[in-house]
C-alpha cells in the first residue's frame, strides 16, 4: 500500500513537471519561444532588423530584447500610462513610443536614454511612423485631428501637419512607414463636416464604419472607403503594394486596393468605394491587431478571440491559425523592418504576437508557408 501511494506520488510529480516543462517546452505548436514581460497587456511590438532588436510595450513599460537570443537588454520606463504604439528608426538608433499619457517619447536604443518628450496631443497617441530616410517621424491620436512631425536628429525641431481632416473623433489611425499616406477610421457621419455629409446625401449612402484616406504632404484626398458592419478598430497600410487593411469589431478584415484608378489620393473630391479586394472572415472576436509581411504577400491578424491568423493577401485565403495565448491579441508584427520595406531584403520567417496576458510568442512561419 505504501509503495502504491509512493508510486502514485512520483507519477503525479512527473506528470506535473511534464506539463510545466516537458510539453514542447511549455510552448504551443509552431512557437519558437515565449517572452513573459511580467507586466500588463502587450499593446505594441516593434522590430529593427538593422539593430536586431525587439521592442515590446507591456503596460507603461517598454522592454528591449536581443532578437536572436530574446535576452532582455533594457527597460524603458518613463511613460505614466499604457504604451500604445512603437516605431524604430530605419537605422535602428532611435525608438519612438506613444501612449495613453498623451505623450510621444524619443529614445536612444544604445543607451536607453530618453532624449525628448513631445507633449502636443490632446488624447492617447495611437500611431507613429518614420519617413523612408528616417529624417522625421509622424505621430497621431484618435482624439486629435492634428498630425505632428518630429526630427530625431534635432530633438528640438517639430511641426504640425497641414493635412485636411474632416473630424477629430476617430476609431483608428494609421500612417504608412516611408510614405505620406494616412488613413483614419470613424463611426458616424455626425462627426463629419458639411462637405462630406452632403456628398453622402447626394449619393444616397450612409457612411458607417468608414475610412478617410489622405496624403499628408499635399493635404489632398478625402476618399472614403466603407464596407464594415461595425466599428473599424485597426488600420494598416502597405506602401509598396498600395494596399490598405481594415480590421473591425464585426470580426472581419477587409483589403482595399488604393492603387485603383479611382485612388482617393488622386481625386479632387470625395469618392466613396464600397467594394474591397477581399473580406477575410474566420475570427470569432473583433480584430485588434494587424501587420503585413515585408513583401506584402501575407497579413497577420490578432483578435479578442485570443488567436492569431495568417492570410494570403493575393487570394484572401486563410493560411494558418496560431493558438496559445490566454488573452486577447494586442499586437502582431512580422520580424522584418517595415521602415525599410521599400528597399528590400531577405524576407523574415517569423512572426511575433503579444497578448493582454502579458506574453509574447515568436512563431515559426518557415514550416507553414513561404513568404518569398
Amino acid at each position: 500500500m505504501k509503495m502504491t501511494r509512493f508510486a502514485s506520488f512520483i507519477l503525479l510529480l512527473t506528470l506535473a513537471m511534464f506539463l510545466v516543462n516537458g510539453f514542447a517546452d511549455g510552448l504551443p505548436k509552431h512557437a519558437i519561444t515565449r517572452i513573459d514581460t511580467g507586466e500588463g497587456p502587450v499593446n505594441a511590438i516593434a522590430y529593427s532588423r538593422v539593430a536586431n532588436r525587439l521592442a515590446v510595450a507591456a503596460a507603461d513599460n517598454i522592454y528591449i530584447y536581443d532578437a536572436s537570443t530574446y535576452k532582455e537588454l533594457m527597460v524603458l520606463a518613463k511613460h505614466t500610462d499604457s504604451v500604445l504604439t512603437l516605431a524604430f528608426s530605419p537605422n535602428g538608433k532611435f525608438l519612438v513610443s506613444g501612449g495613453s499619457d498623451k505623450t510621444v517619447r524619443l529614445w536612444n536604443t544604445d543607451t536607453g536614454k530618453l532624449l525628448r518628450t513631445l507633449k502636443k496631443h490632446t488624447g492617447p497617441v495611437n500611431a507613429i511612423a518614420f519617413s523612408a530616410n528616417g529624417e522625421k517621424f509622424r505621430c497621431g491620436s484618435n482624439e486629435d485631428s492634428a498630425v505632428w512631425y518630429w526630427y530625431p536628429a534635432d530633438v528640438h525641431s517639430s511641426g504640425k501637419s497641414g493635412s485636411y481632416m474632416p473630424t477629430d473623433v476617430f476609431t483608428a489611425t494609421a500612417f504608412a512607414s516611408g510614405s505620406s499616406t494616412e488613413a483614419r477610421a470613424f463611426d458616424s457621419p455626425s462627426v463629419l463636416d458639411k462637405h462630406i455629409v452632403n456628398f453622402f446625401a447626394e449619393s444616397g449612402k450612409t457612411p458607417e464604419a468608414s475610412i478617410v484616406l489622405l496624403d499628408l504632404e499635399s493635404s489632398e484626398g478625402g476618399g472614403i472607403l466603407s464596407g464594415h458592419a461595425d466599428t473599424v478598430n485597426v488600420l494598416t497600410l502597405h506602401v509598396k503594394r498600395q494596399i490598405l487593411a481594415t480590421g473591425s469589431a464585426d470580426k472581419t478584415i477587409q483589403l482595399w486596393d488604393i492603387k485603383d484608378p479611382r485612388n482617393p489620393l488622386h481625386i479632387t473630391k470625395p469618392l466613396h468605394i464600397t467594394k474591397p479586394l477581399h473580406t477575410l472572415a474566420g475570427h470569432t472576436g473583433g480584430i485588434i491587431a494587424m501587420d503585413f509581411s515585408v513583401n506584402g504577400k501575407l497579413i497577420a491578424s490578432g483578435s479578442s478571440d485570443k488567436t492569431v491568423r495568417l492570410w494570403d493577401v493575393e487570394t484572401g485565403q486563410h493560411r494558418h491559425t496560431f493558438t496559445g495565448h490566454t488573452g486577447e491579441i494586442g499586437a502582431v508584427v512580422f520580424l522584418g523592418d517595415k521602415a525599410l520595406a521599400g528597399i528590400g531584403f531577405a524576407e523574415a520567417k517569423t512572426l511575433a504576437s503579444g497578448s493582454s496576458d502579458g506574453t509574447v510568442f515568436i512563431w515559426d512561419l518557415d514550416k507553414l508557408v513561404s513568404t518569398d
